[in-house]
C-alpha cells in the first residue's frame, strides 16, 4: 500500500472484505455493527494509521454526531453525575459530547452556545447558570437557527422558554425535607438555601416553607448563600453559637449540608443526636458522610437520560413537543435525623 497518501475508508474496506458504509458504522462505534466486527475494524484503522474524518462524514450526512452539553458549574459534584447520565445515552448511540462550563456566567454561556453553532455541532443539551432567561436563550439562539439546531433544558427550568425541559420535582423535594423533620418534632428549624436565582433553589424552599405554614410551626430561619461547603459551615457555626440556635437544618444542597456536619463536628455536637441535617440531591457522597446524610434524592439518571433521548428523537424528526417533564423526587433516611421527638 502507497503509506505516503491519507489512508481512506476503501483501504480498510478492501483489507477486511467489508463495505465503506459497515467500516464506517464500526468507526463510530454504532449499535447496528456486532461487535467482533467492529473489533475487527478498529484493530485495522489502528494498524493501518486511520484518523476518522468526522467532518466529512458530517458533511456527506447533513448533520454532526457531536451534541454540545453546556453545563452551569463544575464544582458541585452533582452535575457531573448529569454529564456521566447524559454522556452515557448519547454514547451508546454513536454520539460525542462538546463539553462547556459557563461558571455561573450567563455571558461565557452565551459564549458557549456561539462556539457550538460555529462548529456545527448538532445541538444542545443545556443546565442553565443562575438567572437564565427565555430572553437569554433567544438572544443566543435566534428562532431561524432554533429551527434547526435542537435544544433541551435538564436540571434547572428556564421559565417561558419553548423547548422540552426536564428537572426534578423540587417543590415536593422541600416538601419532603419539611414533613420529615416535623415528624421528628422539630419547631426550630433553618433553611440553608442557594439563593432565588434558580428553578431548584425557589421551588426547593417554596415547598419547604409552604409545609411548615401548613403545620402551623413558625416560620424558619432563612439564609442564602453559594451552594458551597464553606456556606453551610460558616452559617451553621454561627446560629449554633447563638443564644437560640435551631435544632434542624434543611439544606438547598448536600455540598452545603455536608459543611453543617463538619460544623456540628467542631462544635462537639452529634449530627443525628443533638441536631437534625437534611441534604437535597443525594450525591454519591452522601451515603459516606458523617454520619450518613438523610437527604432527598434527585433521580439524575432519570433526567439525563431522559434528556439525552429526547434531543436523539428530536434529531431523528420526531416532533417533541416544548414541555417540561417534572422527575419524582424522593427521601433517602440515613443517619443525621434524630428517630426520637425532641422534647
Amino acid at each position: 500500500m502507497n503509506t505516503s497518501r491519507r489512508i481512506r475508508l476503501r483501504d480498510i474496506a478492501d483489507r477486511l472484505g467489508l463495505s465503506t458504509s459497515t467500516v464506517s458504522l464500526a468507526l463510530r462505534n454504532h449499535p447496528r455493527i456486532p461487535e467482533e466486527t467492529t473489533r475487527r475494524v478498529m484493530a485495522e484503522a489502528q494498524a493501518l494509521g486511520y484518523i476518522y474524518n468526522r467532518a466529512a462524514a458530517d458533511l456527506r450526512r447533513s448533520h454532526s454526531d457531536v451534541i454540545a452539553v453546556c453545563l452551569n458549574d463544575l464544582s458541585n459534584p452533582v452535575f457531573n453525575e448529569f454529564l456521566t447520565h447524559i454522556e452515557d445515552e448519547l454514547r451508546q448511540q454513536g454520539r460525542t459530547v462538546f463539553l462547556g462550563v459557563a461558571r455561573e456566567d450567563r455571558a461565557l454561556q452565551n459564549v458557549f452556545i456561539r462556539s457550538a453553532l460555529e462548529y456545527g455541532v448538532s445541538g444542545l443539551l443545556l443546565c442553565p447558570c443562575h438567572g437564565t432567561t427565555a430572553g437569554d436563550l433567544a438572544a443566543a439562539l435566534p428562532a431561524h437557527l432554533a429551527r434547526h439546531f435542537p435544544c433541551i433544558a435538564f436540571s434547572r427550568a428556564i421559565e417561558g422558554a419553548r423547548i422540552p425541559q426536564f428537572v426534578n420535582d423540587d417543590l415536593e423535594a422541600g416538601r419532603l425535607a419539611a414533613r420529615h423533620l416535623l415528624e421528628a418534632g422539630h419547631r426550630r428549624i433553618c433553611w440553608l438555601g442557594g439563593g432565588q436565582s434558580t428553578s431548584t433553589a425557589r421551588g426547593r424552599q417554596q415547598g419547604f416553607v409552604e409545609t411548615l405554614r401548613a403545620a402551623g410551626v413558625p416560620a424558619p430561619i432563612i439564609c442564602h448563600g453559594p451552594t458551597s461547603r464553606a456556606f453551610g459551615h460558616e452559617a451553621a457555626s454561627r446560629l449554633l453559637a447563638g443564644t437560640k440556635p435551631p435544632d434542624a437544618f434543611a439544606c438547598f444542597s448536600d455540598l452545603i449540608a455536608f459543611g453543617v456536619l463538619h460544623a456540628c463536628h467542631t462544635l462537639g455536637l452529634v449530627p443525628g443526636r443533638d441536631v437534625s441535617v437534611v441534604g437535597c440531591d443525594d450525591m454519591e457522597e452522601a451515603a459516606y458522610a458523617n454520619p450518613p446524610l438523610s437527604t432527598v434524592r434527585v433521580d439524575k439518571g432519570a433526567i439525563g437520560r431522559g434528556a439525552a433521548t429526547a434531543f436523539l428523537r428530536m434529531q431523528a424528526g420526531e416532533p417533541i413537543a416544548p414541555e417540561t417533564t417534572v422527575i419524582a423526587a424522593s427521601f433517602i433516611s440515613r443517619a443525621t435525623i434524630r428517630q426520637a421527638p425532641f422534647r
